[in-house]
Formats: structure tokens, C-alpha cells, sequence
């Protein structure tokens, strides 16, 4: 009897489940059909009604800023209100947690002293450099020598270079070189700014008589901006994109015609949020069902509803440049709840955190669509992709051609065209002349501190590059380039490095 009455009830709480997921899967078809219906609405609206919206933005598109615009933002900055800028409230922010990255942090601030930028300089040291138990004697007064160096370079203003002492947030039993790397997310809370400009500093800043003050005067509502990975892309991608903007979407893919209308409309003092080009829905998106797509990104959603779902591809944001408004509210909440969850899982670090948690691509796009839903007129973006050429080149980019073919244009899904209609095409010198802040990046190569000197990883275009029969004088003269500008990268560290020993 007691079988009998057990078979019963695990039938009946069969049938329970069943009802409760075909209930479940009812409502989701229904929420899904509804999204799509909205998307599709609002997508027609904001492209067909953009000229004339003044303070509506569009909720359904994360954009993507050229760097003719970030100029002209800049320019009209400094014609219209360069009395009124106060420097104080602007800040470059680098740190370090190692002892052998505290040299660059001085070539990067010389650079950008070079280059007479009037905002503060702030290097955020991990407290444990100076921990005796950790940190030989020896190497703490090698520390403190290159920061009293640090403090004492000749600036505009006595005051113009900070140093602070950071706790250091490191993963216990994690023996990998990032394992304190979410030291970095201390950069949120420098809420002495209205704005920083974060840079890693296993970098090198290109031309020491430019410096990145420009992304200081993005529009006041950003309160981040970093440019994309696109090594994580593919050129096949990129095309493909590009060719559903043209054919299925009907955008114009012209990238000089973007820029024209927003040099425009900046003289103007008009909103020019809506008219900036989009990242294309097919590199972050399932773009077949964008209501899925966003209803899955949500943070209840439940991953057993994504069977039959395409995979999409890895971009996400790169985190060695980012433009950030700090906020108090902002870096309490994501501590508490978000990095016990990080420190917690495996091979997962700063990068993770800021591209999962706080600014996943599609959790953006969920989250700007819920907030207009309810907000309307009063809903305000605040996320902005920034080119990635002039703004997150990779060393080893250099060397890689198809990444040279994805730099040729870094705002994804847009071409600059000439007259005639054919796609500008730069040469790797032009890549490189145009980038402004250049990431040494080489696996399995190391940093550059650890060679004494270029000597000892030097491009050799005969090492360097295999050649077969059918390779002609053309391609060894195109690598002999390649590897000239490789070196000259890389030269510029050790050139600069010499301030740290005079």
C-alpha cells in the first residue's frame, strides 16, 4: 500500500513539474513575443524620427564614438568653455602590485607631463609592496627610491602627481601573475574626480607630445567608455556585420558620413548620441531572435531555456583603457555582492568581473531597454565604445595580419569610403602613427622590463618570418617593415626607462 501510494505521488508531482515548465515555457514565448514586437517598434522609431528627438535616446543600441568625434567634442570644449574647466576634477589613474611595473608607472606619467596635460596624475601602490613579510628589505627601498623620483618629477603644480597606498584584493591560492589584478577595481572609487582616464601601465604612451586629455570631454552622461577586443573578433565577423548593416538593415556604412553629421550637429549643441554608429547586433547578439537574446541576459534569467539558442561571439570590453565617473554607490554595491563571487571562482579576474558583472555587452543592452520601459524620456545611457586603434593597440597586433585587417577599421560594422565609394585602406606605419596608447602585448613573450634590452627580442624578419618558394621579395620587404616597427615600439620603453635610473 505504501509503494502504491508512493508511485502515485511521484506521479502527480510529475505532472506538477510538466505543468509548471510548459506554464513557465508559455509565459516565456508570450514575454519573448511581446520584447520582439517593442524592438522592432522602437528600432523603426529612432531611425526614422532620430533628426528631430531632443534628450530621447535610443535603448536598443550600445554606440560606438569615431575618433574625428572625440576630437571635435574636445575642440569645442576648449572654444566654448575653456575658462570654466577645472583640472582638479580630471585624473590619469594607473596602479601597480608589483615591483617591476613601478618603472613604466614613472615612464607613463613622464610622457604625459611631456605632453602638458594640467590633470592629476595618480598612481594607486598596493599596500603589501611595503610588507616586510612579503616584500624583501631591499626591493621596499628600491620602491620607495623610484616613488620619492615619482614625486619629485618637475610638473605644473606641486601637486599634480598622487600617490596612494591601496589594500590589495588578492585570490588566496591562486599562484597565477593576476592573482591580485583585482587590485585595479580601486579605481571606482576615486571619487575625488568627476572623471578618470585608467590606464594599465604594461604599456607605452605612443607620442610623448600627445597626451589622451580628449577622452576627458566625452558626453557628461557617460560614466564608462573602453574600447572593444577585438582580437576576440574575427575579420570574417566584421564583414559579415558590415554586410547585414548595408543589405538587411539599410545603414549607411559610410563612416566619413557619421562624422560629418556629428561635426554638425556639435557646432550645433545638439544631442548626438542617437546619430553615432552602432555596434552591430550580429557580434554581440543573437540577431534572429533579439527578444531572446536580451530576455536571457537578464540577471533571473535561467539557462535552461537556451536550448536551441545560436552562440554568439567573445567580444567584450577591453580593461587597460577605460574612461570612468566614479561613484561611491557604484564600487560599494559591486564589492559586496559581485567580488565575493570572483574571488571565489577559478581563473577568473579583473577582466571577468567588469565584462560579466558590471558591463557585459548584452546585460547592457537588457538593462537600457527595462529602464526606458519605465522610464521613457527620462532614460539616459551611459556606456560608450571607443575606437580601438587609437586607443588599445596591441603590440602584438603588429606581427598578426588579420588583426591589421580589423584595425584598418576600428568602429566595427562601418567603413571609411572615399568619394567614389571604395573602402580606405591604411598601411601597418599608419596603424601605428595613428595609435595613441599601445599595450605590450606578445605572449609568450614577456614584458619588456624583464630583457635588459631590445637586443634580446628583437624582430628578425629572416628569424622571425618562414618563408617558402613561392614567397616573393615583396612580402620579405612588407616583413622587414612589420618587424622595424615592432622594435621601434618596444625601443620607445627602453629609450624611456633611462628616468628611472638618472
Amino acid at each position: 500500500m505504501v509503494r502504491i501510494i508512493s508511485k502515485r505521488k511521484l506521479r502527480w508531482l510529475g505532472i506538477i513539474i510538466m505543468i509548471f515548465v510548459l506554464a513557465s515555457i508559455s509565459v516565456r514565448i508570450v514575454v519573448q513575443f511581446q520584447f520582439n514586437k517593442e524592438i522592432d517598434y522602437y528600432k523603426k522609431f529612432f531611425k526614422q524620427n532620430k533628426d528631430g528627438l531632443s534628450g530621447i535616446y535610443n535603448p536598443l543600441e550600445l554606440k560606438q564614438i569615431p575618433e574625428e568625434t572625440i576630437d571635435d567634442l574636445y575642440l569645442h570644449e576648449l572654444e566654448n568653455h575653456i575658462k570654466d574647466i577645472d583640472w582638479n576634477k580630471y585624473a590619469y589613474v594607473t596602479y601597480i602590485t608589483d615591483p617591476d611595473y613601478l618603472c613604466n608607472a614613472l615612464v607613463l606619467f613622464n610622457s604625459l607631463i611631456k605632453s602638458e596635460t594640467f590633470a592629476k596624475l595618480v598612481l594607486l601602490v598596493s599596500g603589501s609592496l611595503f610588507d616586510p613579510e612579503i616584500t624583501p628589505p631591499e626591493q621596499i627601498d628600491d620602491i620607495n627610491f623610484l616613488l620619492d623620483k615619482l614625486s619629485n618629477m618637475q610638473t605644473f603644480a606641486d601637486d599634480q602627481i598622487i600617490i596612494k597606498k591601496v589594500n590589495t584584493i588578492k585570490k588566496v591560492n591562486d599562484d597565477t601573475p593576476w592573482n591580485d589584478s583585482l587590485t585595479k577595481l580601486h579605481i571606482f572609487n576615486q571619487t575625488e574626480f568627476e572623471r578618470i582616464i585608467y590606464l594599465d601601465n604594461d604599456a607605452i604612451l605612443n607620442h610623448e607630445n600627445e597626451n589622451l586629455d580628449e577622452l576627458f570631454f566625452l558626453p557628461t552622461y557617460i560614466t564608462f567608455a573602453a574600447p572593444l577586443t577585438y582580437w576576440f573578433t574575427s575579420i570574417q565577423d566584421v564583414e559579415k556585420s558590415s554586410k547585414v548593416l548595408k543589405k538587411k538593415s539599410k545603414v549607411n556604412i559610410n563612416l566619413n558620413y557619421y562624422i560629418k553629421t556629428l561635426k554638425t550637429r556639435i557646432k550645433k549643441g545638439q544631442m548626438i548620441y542617437n546619430h553615432l554608429p552602432s555596434l552591430p547586433d550580429t557580434l554581440y547578439l543573437n540577431a534572429k531572435n533579439l527578444g531572446q537574446d536580451i530576455i536571457s541576459s537578464g540577471p533571473l534569467y535561467s539557462p535552461i531555456f537556451d536550448y536551441g539558442t545560436e552562440s554568439v561571439g567573445n567580444l567584450k570590453f577591453a580593461t587597460d583603457l577605460m574612461v570612468i565617473k566614479p561613484d561611491q554607490a557604484f564600487f560599494d554595491e559591486f564589492m559586496y555582492y559581485e567580488l565575493p563571487k570572483i574571488l571565489k571562482s577559478n581563473e577568473k579576474y579583473d577582466m571577468d568581473l567588469i565584462n560579466g558583472s558590471l558591463f557585459n555587452l548584452k546585460r547592457i543592452i537588457y538593462n537600457q531597454f527595462q529602464l526606458f520601459r519605465k522610464l521613457r524620456k527620462h532614460f539616459v545611457p551611459n556606456v560608450l565604445i571607443l575606437p580601438f586603434n587609437r586607443y588599445n593597440l596591441l603590440s602584438g597586433s603588429v606581427k598578426k595580419n588579420d588583426e591589421l585587417k580589423i584595425l584598418n577599421n576600428d568602429i566595427l560594422g562601418y567603413k571609411r569610403l572615399s568619394d567614389s565609394g571604395e573602402e580606405v585602406l591604411f598601411d601597418i606605419e599608419d596603424i601605428v602613427a595613428n595609435s595613441k596608447y599601445i599595450h605590450f602585448s606578445d605572449y609568450p613573450l614577456g614584458k619588456p622590463w624583464n630583457y635588459e634590452s631590445i637586443d634580446k627580442i628583437k624582430c628578425d624578419v629572416d628569424n622571425d618570418f618562414d618563408f617558402d618558394e613561392a614567397d616573393n621579395e615583396n612580402n620579405y620587404e612588407s616583413n622587414k617593415k612589420i618587424c622595424e616597427l615592432w622594435n621601434s615600439i618596444y625601443q620607445k620603453y627602453y629609450d624611456r626607462r633611462e628616468i628611472c635610473f638618472s
